[in-house]
């Protein structure tokens, strides 16, 4: 019986400290949503299975594929969270969504998204749209930074950015 109740003291403080390193925001979604907390675990794949739907669409037609840069997805996140606020290429303060990506590179290029729920959906979409699968294909592009964000008290809730540079 002590070896029983030493085990799960120990399981107990294991588990204490694995939580205590989360943000407040993931330990309410553990303490009231379990069904959630998974779903955002799936979710933090999405941005590589872009890439690789992406990729996939580009040797269809001869283009080298593209490399994912953490700059870019890092730019991608600041437009994916204005675009609750305002779904276009112009962002909330009136400039142009370019101001919010790293200059480097000689051509960049934003592929916007809202509504669909998944990798698969929203490159589908995008190729269903000339203007997007231009940038899709665009030999020209050499990274890509992506960032699917989700707010659920606002018109899409499910929002895509991708961010090109070449």
């Amino acid at each position: 019986m002590k070896k029983f109740l030493l085990s799960v003291a120990i399981i107990f403080v294991i588990t204490v400290i694995n939580f205590a390193g989360t943000s407040a925001a993931e330990k309410i979604f553990v303490a009231n949503d379990e069904a959630r907390w998974t779903q955002k675990a799936e979710t933090e794949d999405f941005p590589m299975e872009v890439l690789r739907l992406v990729n996939k669409e580009r040797a269809k037609v001869g283009a080298s594929p593209l490399t994912f840069a953490r700059d870019l997805e890092a730019s991608a996140y600041v437009r994916a969270v204005e675009l609750p606020k305002k779904f276009s290429h112009t962002r909330p303060n009136g400039t142009r969504c370019f101001t919010a990506m790293p200059q480097r590179g000689h051509i960049l290029g934003e592929n916007l998204a809202g509504g669909q729920t998944s990798p698969k959906q929203v490159v589908q979409a995008w190729m269903d749209s000339k203007t997007h699968r231009e940038n899709i294909l665009n030999p020209k592009f050499t990274e890509l930074g992506v960032v699917y964000y989700y707010q659920a008290n606002s018109k899409y809730k499910h929002y895509w950015v991708q961010h090109f540079r070449g």
